[in-house]
């Protein structure tokens, strides 16, 4: 399975559809880039 980390803009976007249209299994992690979550283990 996948783990997909992203923040909800346009690019990821893109890269969820992909993954939803692929039939691929994926785990969708939200990441708040504005309080610097990108930066935590």
């Amino acid at each position: 399975m996948i783990r997909f980390y992203f923040h909800p803009t346009p690019n990821p976007a893109k890269v969820a559809l992909f993954l939803e249209e692929a039939g691929l299994p994926y785990e969708a992690v939200p990441v708040d880039t504005s309080k610097g979550e990108q930066h935590s283990p």
